[in-house]
């Protein structure tokens, strides 16, 4: 069976954003990081939400040949094996 790719939806980015400005701690002036599992965490700036073109493509991995679902942004649409159609969705860039 293949994996699934589960991806949060505007819908509950913006539950969870109501939540934060319940929350006592948080503030206007609340930094904002992601977790990439590393010893640090990274910041995001600004500038680095954007809505893009994407589309579900499949990556095969050369050693065990297992396929994994992912997603690519229509500038690298080539690069990958596709069936689905293009569609908007959030990007936040992380360019470490």
């Amino acid at each position: 069976m293949e994996n699934e790719v589960v991806c949060m939806r505007f819908k509950e980015l913006k539950e969870v954003v109501a939540s934060l400005e319940n929350n006592p701690v948080v503030n206007d002036e609340t930094k904002i990081f992601l977790n990439t599992g590393w010893d640090s965490i990274q910041e995001i700036l600004p500038e680095a939400i954007s809505v893009e073109n994407a589309q579900l493509v499949w990556v095969e991995d050369p050693l065990t040949l297992e396929r994994f679902p992912g997603y690519s942004l229509q500038a690298k649409e080539t690069a990958f094996e596709t069936t689905a159609e293009m569609e908007p969705v959030i990007v936040i860039k992380n360019l470490y």
